[in-house]
């Protein structure tokens, strides 16, 4: 693999973007190239929200970091880190690593007092242990996730 980068994702990633995502979530990534490359601008243009690719000889890895303002904790802001995904092709190379760690930097200097992640029930086995894998960056199970999705979504 060749050397890795990790930068902010641009318009150009779309299609990269959107084979990763089938990896994370297969058959929830958005096949509508128009309505997921409008998303994408949002995304690219909403302030507080940083998309970033971990990118070595093509895309192999993305993550979102959304930095929250907060009134409590002194009115420190939080982080919320989502849709974490590296190309089943490198996993273990150091790229989701890398992107979490570029992450964890991100919200220190946006002054956060914690950043948070939710990964599902079932990514905690052999076969695809990303708990594992935020225990060992750090990250402790601390609280029970719920979720409500909305009718037609």
């Amino acid at each position: 693999m060749a050397p890795l980068a990790i930068r902010r994702a641009s318009t150009g990633d779309l299609d990269a973007l959107l084979a990763l995502y089938e990896q994370l979530s297969p058959g929830n990534a958005n096949p509508d190239r128009q309505r997921a490359s409008a998303a994408l601008n949002d995304i690219l243009n909403t302030p507080n929200v940083t998309l970033l690719v971990a990118e070595a000889d093509r895309v192999v890895g993305t993550v979102t970091i959304v930095i929250v303002p907060n009134l409590t904790h002194d009115s420190q802001p939080w982080a919320q880190v989502e849709n974490m995904v590296t190309d089943a092709a490198v996993r273990g190379s150091g790229a989701g690593r890398r992107l979490i760690e570029e992450c964890l930097r991100l919200a220190s200097e946006a002054g956060c007092y914690k950043v948070q992640l939710q990964s599902g029930n079932q990514r905690n086995s052999p076969e695809n242990d990303a708990h594992g894998f935020y225990r060992h960056l750090g990250f402790e199970p601390s609280s029970t996730g719920f979720r409500h999705y909305l009718p037609g979504r």
